[in-house]
């Protein structure tokens, strides 16, 4: 009769493993949320040349703690001579800024919001029409976004 009864307990054992390793499969399917990646950040730039102004619009990605950022602006290849340390109200080659990059602003850059840098005179090179600038952005010193564009 022991014989009889094995075979019966062997069954019952493995149906009742694999319902509670259904169960565990079955909560981490349900629980399972996919990782959303941070979008990539997008930067639309103009640039005035009559009135020597860089504008700079957050198209996509962010938000952006400027107070993490770092820029770099080419005018025809060639670096100003002074870069923008954003945050700023007043810094050597640029009058101060609107939206953003000014200190006294909210530092967090929202996607659709606009950043004005406008260029001194005493900076340069300074955009003349048709120059083409290149603006590479860093946060934390990583590369983020790189834009081009052509002054009007």
């Amino acid at each position: 009769m022991d014989r009889a009864l094995s075979p019966v307990v062997g069954v019952a054992l493995l149906t009742a493993c694999v319902v509670v390793l259904c169960g565990v499969v079955g909560t981490m399917v349900l629980a399972y949320e996919p990782f959303e990646s941070a979008s990539p950040v997008l930067v639309g730039a103009t640039v005035d040349a009559d009135a020597d102004e860089i504008t700079l619009t957050l198209e996509r990605g962010g938000p952006l703690d400027v107070r993490e950022l770092s820029l770099l602006v080419e005018v025809d290849g060639e670096p100003l001579a002074h870069q923008p340390p954003v945050p700023f109200v007043g810094a050597t080659g640029f009058s101060t800024p609107s939206g953003p990059f000014n200190a006294a602003a909210d530092p967090h850059w929202e996607r659709g919001e606009s950043a004005v840098l406008p260029i001194a005179g005493t900076n340069g090179p300074l955009p003349e029409p048709g120059s083409r600038l290149t603006i590479r952005l860093f946060e934390n010193e990583l590369p983020i976004a790189v834009v081009e564009t052509s002054a009007d």
